[in-house]
């Protein structure tokens, strides 16, 4: 009732920060898809749908071995299904539906607890800070979380009879999950988990209290043992049989899995050791909070019933909740993924203090702590991370069907437009978007699917670096021996942040590198063709597609940015090789010229900078540097360029002249120690192929933090 909780104030405070904390998740989970692995399911559930569930080979990778095993075939036909009746809007729709459905699960579950309504909206708000992550992404994850709410609902609620009804839907459930995600084994394991939690309550009762067990403690035994058997032979219909029950334990022993950071990565309680924005300084506090409460309740409660054990006190203490709430904590500690089991904390913690939710001061300390929460989350919640990669305007949110700024749309439809085929390599945030978009005729190197043997895995992460796998061999022949006809670069020189893009800058990895031509740029990517026979109609398709759009290309040199902006400056803006005021900045730059005013050549020096432009840039930084001689920026772009056009002793120069301003300076240490190593490497006399430096010059350029912002002169 209203005035158990000290009136219906309390009440309303916690609903409206709830429905705001919920606000700020939908315009994530609702808004333009930003989620990498969305698009390799949605080009799987194609093949599903026209080839069958056995594909005769991977849809996306040139790497692949096998084709792709259906797993979670019925999640990706479904989101392909969705996207082709309705659109990508359409897909937008369901995520936003499907994470409504969750929160109102979640809360009929804490309603259930009996603790009240503040405490339940208090719990719902603790279990979307901590599992916002996992449910903005459109995967198949949103089922696993949904269905182990359901489950709860239908066979671990004590104050509910558990009828043969209700064991039959579970079962249904979860063969639907086992099609959906393989981490529906999760369902049965928390089947055995709550049947031990039952045993143990049955020792207890016996031997500890001394009391005849009751009858429904029993039939509950009998008929969740009867679930979980009818659980796993249901989970048998899927198109892998018993290979689906295996293939977590399988995943797990080779590893693959736990190279995906954000998926895997252990939470550490004791230190900020953890992956942001997945657990963020907000989550990461709530969640000590919470195991630290927890702990300290279930000591409590443990300490009481041993004290005088009674049947009233051992219902108190819930063994079989309290083995799921266990799980749910271990679950979290073992990988940040399970966040959203803390579900079974919380509702063990609101079944065991609802006597004491029901004052009025603690309805309105619950209140505050939900209002708390929905104002917090925002500021150090991880929203903000994820938000900067969406539009700000909500004209433009609610009109682009995706990211483009997120997924380098400008070079993603040079590839489409030209008609380029072969093997490309690419990022791996990048490879569901590119197979998405231009599979078969190109296909990728890795995506989200790790449908490809370990040792791609492993040269995936040598190319990041710039090296070779095999004795003797640099990363360039890897490519080589991978077959890789397109590179494709992307990101900018700035310190990243690897959950929402991926941190290593390959924009400009492959400038002046013999036997590739850069064929297409922008400030934030490069793509780069391999110049060879196998080639040559490919670089047919590139000259052509630059005729028809009136833009200066030599086949034999390769595009040259410079020449692009001053012969096409508008299409350098519509390719966003230029910012869309560049016409306003080169007019400021040549206003200041008089006025002897450096701002505007720095905005403009950055721009080259981004874009290759270098010899425009060093034009432009000499006079930067000249009028505001004290400015470390221009300095840092002049050591930028110059050792991007190999001339280190120059470079070296102005790395002097930039530690000579602040010796103390950890980027400008960064850039004199870039130029020393790359001067002592061109010093040197040209190697023997079987001593190749394993280290190659660029390797420590590409390194360099020219900026301090992922996203300078966003557009």
């Amino acid at each position: 009732m209203p005035g158990a909780e000290g009136g219906r104030w309390p009440g309303v405070l916690a609903g409206a920060a709830l429905a705001l904390l919920l606000l700020f998740v939908l315009w994530l989970a609702a808004g333009p898809l930003t989620t990498n692995d969305l698009w390799w399911h949605l080009r799987h559930g194609q093949a599903f749908v026209t080839e069958g569930l056995w594909p005769a080979a991977d849809p996306c990778l040139h790497t692949a071995v096998n084709a792709p095993v259906p797993h979670q075939w019925l999640f990706a036909v479904s989101v392909w299904a969705i996207g082709e009746s309705l659109g990508l809007h359409g897909l937008r729709v369901a995520h936003g539906l499907a994470v409504l459905g969750i929160v109102w699960l979640v809360l009929s579950v804490f309603r259930r607890s009996h603790a009240g309504l503040v405490a339940a909206l208090l719990a719902a708000a603790v279990f979307v800070v901590l599992s916002w992550y996992r449910v903005v992404q459109l995967r198949p994850e949103l089922l696993s979380i949904a269905a182990v709410l359901v489950l709860q609902r239908l066979l671990f609620e004590r104050d509910a009879a558990l009828s043969w009804s209700r064991v039959a839907i579970a079962a249904a459930v979860v063969a639907v999950w086992a099609n959906v995600h393989t981490v529906f084994m999760v369902g049965p394991f928390l089947m055995v988990v709550a049947l031990g939690g039952l045993l143990v309550e049955v020792g207890l009762t016996r031997r500890v209290v001394g009391a005849p067990v009751p009858a429904d403690t029993t039939l509950r035994l009998q008929r969740l043992a009867a679930a979980l058997g009818l659980s796993l032979l249901a989970a048998l219909a899927n198109p892998r049989g018993i290979d689906q029950h295996l293939s977590f334990v399988d995943a797990s022993r080779e590893g693959a899995i736990f190279n995906v950071l954000d998926e895997w990565a252990r939470f550490d309680p004791f230190g900020w050791t953890n992956h942001a924005p997945a657990v963020s300084a907000l989550a990461w506090g709530v969640a000590d909070l919470l195991g630290i409460v927890f702990a300290t309740a279930v000591a409590f409660s443990a300490v009481r019933f041993f004290r005088a054990p009674t049947t009233v006190r051992l219902r108190a203490l819930d063994p079989m909740g309290l083995a799921l709430g266990v799980a749910g904590a271990v679950a979290m500690l073992a990988s940040i993924r399970f966040f959203w089991l803390s579900a079974f904390p919380l509702l063990w913690l609101l079944r065991a203090g609802r006597s004491r939710f029901a004052s009025p001061a603690t309805a309105w300390l619950a209140a505050a702590g939900c209002a708390g929460l929905a104002l917090a989350y925002p500021l150090w919640g991880g929203w903000a991370t994820v938000a900067s990669v969406l539009p700000r305007e909500p004209a433009r949110w609610l009109s682009l069907p995706y990211t483009e700024h997120r997924f380098f749309e400008t070079g993603v439809r040079f590839l489409e437009e030209t008609g380029l085929e072969g093997n490309l390599y690419n990022s791996y945030s990048m490879g569901g978007f590119l197979c998405y978009r231009l599979a078969p005729r190109l296909r990728t190197f890795i995506d989200g699917s790790m449908n490809l043997p370990a040792e791609v895995q492993q040269e995936y992460r040598r190319v990041a670096i710039q090296r070779g796998v095999e004795p003797f061999e640099t990363w360039l022949d890897l490519l080589d021996r991978r077959g890789v006809d397109v590179f494709f670069g992307v990101g900018v020189p700035a310190p990243g942040d690897e959950r929402i893009g991926d941190p290593i800058y390959t924009t400009a990895r492959l400038e002046r590198t013999p036997g590739w031509l850069l064929v297409s740029r922008g400030m934030r990517h490069g793509i780069y063709l391999r110049a060879n026979d196998r080639n040559w109609e490919n670089l047919r398709r590139i000259t052509d597609w630059y005729a028809e759009q009136g833009v200066p290309f030599d086949p034999s040199r390769g595009l040259d940015p410079e020449r692009v902006i001053e012969a096409a400056p508008d299409w350098a803006v519509s390719a966003k090789l230029v910012p869309p005021r560049w016409r306003e900045m080169l007019e400021a730059r040549d206003g200041a010229a008089a006025g002897g005013k450096a701002g505007p050549f720095e905005s403009v020096g950055l721009v080259y900078a981004l874009n290759g432009a270098y010899e425009a840039q060093l034009d432009n930084d000499v006079v930067a540097a000249r009028r505001a001689p004290r400015a470390k920026g221009p300095q840092r772009r002049l050591v930028w360029a110059l050792l991007r056009l190999g001339r280190s002793d120059e470079a070296m120069r102005h790395a002097r002249t930039l530690m000579a301003l602040d010796p103390d300076d950890p980027r400008s240490k960064l850039f004199a120690r870039a130029a020393a190593r790359y001067q002592r490497a061109a010093s040197r006399p040209t190697p023997d192929r079987e001593a190749v430096d394993p280290v190659p010059p660029d390797a420590w350029l590409n390194e360099l933090p020219l900026l301090t912002s992922r996203n300078p002169l966003r557009q």
